[in-house]
């Protein structure tokens, strides 16, 4: 069974582009969503949830044009990984999520965007093909 699921926030870093040990490019970018809530009749921000986005080959060199604070939707694939306790700076337990991305996108929700890529580029079904993770 493939299990997919989609979800859509903010960057809190520009992306991190890497290469592995046998040449395969890797990039990592964080996503945050804030909870909104009305509270006495006013919009509350309530809890964050952070989520590490691996993107692999081409989706990863692509994320490159992304910067912090762009919103993004993400389509994960089936790999999500909760991490349940972990430890903040601060001594405090916490979650962290990774996922493995099989697409991202900007938002167009709150502003436009415009494609970078030239009419009639061509594109290959390789790019939708994403490697197994690799755990060191």
């Amino acid at each position: 069974m493939l299990f997919n699921f989609t979800f859509e926030g903010n960057l809190g870093e520009d992306p991190e582009l890497r290469e592995t040990r046998d040449g395969k490019k890797v990039a990592q970018i964080r996503v945050g969503r804030t909870s909104r809530r009305v509270k006495d009749g006013e919009w509350v921000d309530a809890h964050t949830t952070w989520v590490t986005v691996t993107a692999w080959e081409g989706l990863a060199e692509r994320c490159m044009s992304l910067k912090k604070g762009d919103t993004v939707v993400i389509t994960g694939r089936d790999d999500l990984r909760p991490w349940a306790y972990t430890r903040r700076d601060n001594g405090e337990a916490d979650a962290a999520l990774q996922v493995t991305a099989s697409n991202i996108a900007l938002s167009m929700r709150f502003k436009s965007a415009e494609s970078l890529q030239p009419e009639n580029a061509p594109w290959s079904i390789s790019d939708l093909n994403v490697p197994e993770p690799e755990y060191a």
